[in-house]
């Protein structure tokens, strides 16, 4: 490579590029602007993202709309762990982003004025260094469902009180977690791999195994250029003015819907039900433990797991511990009503109450996540109301930036 392309924030202050027009600048630490044009293959002409700047002080890339809305996202450091500097990581579930874009966009949409004080609360704490507000693929799936200017408040909104931070796509969550269960089982602690949770890392949202995320085998180039091209990708998902048809998810409902009818007809007592109830969810599940297994000890065969040792696997796991309750709960339940947005709701949230500091949610699964922590002897992180969830953060000790410095 020539000496003088060689990427350094020695050598570079901003990259930016003009998405509208296909023309990029590079301003350099020496004062010299290159400008020049992506190759055609490069541009993009459909995008809600006008232009992208790379501030190489900062490590920030900023975005602007086509409306001119400006959105910050903290880049990604892949030789450092996430860095949260003391912020609690709060999750939001859909509705609440709702009521928190009505809250920056026009207030007065707010009609409870508890809830409408509780979210311009937590937009200040977000904008001023008080708090993260991770986005998950939830989010992208159930905006995907909206359109026009809803839409791109709520997009806007989510991109800019999130700043870039991500939860780790459920599925990459679950099965670090069975691979975690199975190492303790055949006592393989030693040098396990760690995956953090919440994170800037470019994709981590979309899942490790998709061709948008990046693992630690991914060349520190390409992290590089991920790192750069990956806000403009979530704020077009985020931002796309048109509604994208959702999966009835008819299979899925259809499948749950047999096994708690199922359960129900067995006309077992409460504790056996909760019994068969578990033991189905981990026969449904059991391939994630099994390619775990049989990748640490390259044996064919798999233990078996009593009753009991099967409650203390999932209880051990941040996320399994609440999500297999939640299947439990909804399996012994012969008068739950399965839906499509539970797979969204069931897996995001316990995802997030299982690795964020707080949850704020729907309130049928957020009412059984808070009884499930209660049930596992956790402390109880999840609220359904913004006004009870930033009464639990201010009571905690999260201040914004400017109320840390005022006090000093």
């Amino acid at each position: 490579m020539d000496e003088s392309w060689v990427i350094s924030a020695d050598r570079f202050r901003y990259w930016q590029i003009d998405h509208g027009s296909g023309n990029f600048r590079i301003v350099c630490q020496d004062g010299r602007v290159l400008d020049g044009r992506l190759e055609p293959e490069h541009q993009r002409h459909d995008s809600m993202v006008a232009t992208s700047t790379f501030d190489w002080e900062k490590w920030w890339i900023l975005s602007t709309t086509v409306k001119n809305d400006l959105i910050i996202t903290e880049g990604y450091n892949p030789a450092t762990d996430p860095s949260l500097n003391g912020r609690p990581s709060v999750y939001l579930d859909q509705n609440q982003w709702r009521t928190v874009a009505d809250a920056m966009h026009d207030p007065s949409r707010v009609r409870n004025p508890d809830e409408r004080r509780a979210a311009r609360d937590l937009i200040r704490l977000a904008n001023d260094g008080g708090i993260v507000l991770p986005l998950s693929t939830g989010h992208l799936v159930e905006t995907a469902g909206l359109n026009g200017d809803r839409r791109y408040e709520i997009g806007v909104a989510m991109a800019h009180l999130a700043s870039g931070w991500q939860i780790r796509n459920p599925l990459d969550l679950w099965q670090h977690e069975c691979e975690v269960s199975i190492r303790k089982h055949l006592g393989l602690t030693q040098n396990a791999p760690i995956l953090h949770p919440i994170v800037t890392e470019p994709g981590a949202l979309f899942g490790r195994e998709t061709s948008l995320g990046i693992t630690d085998q991914t060349p520190e180039l390409a992290k590089f250029i991920a790192m750069l091209t990956m806000p403009s990708v979530i704020l077009d998902a985020l931002l796309d003015p048109d509604r994208m048809p959702r999966d009835s998810l008819t299979k899925w409902v259809t499948h749950h819907t047999k096994i708690t009818a199922q359960i129900h007809a067995e006309h077992l007592p409460k504790e056996q039900r909760r019994r068969l109830a578990r033991r189905r969810y981990w026969n449904e599940n059991i391939s994630y433990y099994t390619a775990a297994y049989r990748r640490l000890t390259y044996a064919t065969d798999f233990p078996t797991f009593s009753d009991r040792e099967l409650s203390r696997l999932f209880t051990d796991s941040p996320m399994v511990g609440l999500v297999s309750e939640l299947f439990i709960r909804r399996f012994t339940d012969h008068m739950n009503k399965w839906k499509r947005n539970d797979l969204v709701d069931m897996f995001h949230l316990a995802s997030a109450a299982g690795y964020a500091r707080y949850v704020c949610a729907e309130v049928h699964t957020g009412t059984q996540l808070r009884d499930a922590q209660r049930a596992l002897g956790r402390p109880q992180t999840v609220f359904t109301s913004l006004n009870d969830l930033v009464t639990a953060v201010r009571r905690d000790g999260a201040r914004a930036e400017s109320e840390r410095a005022s006090s000093s």
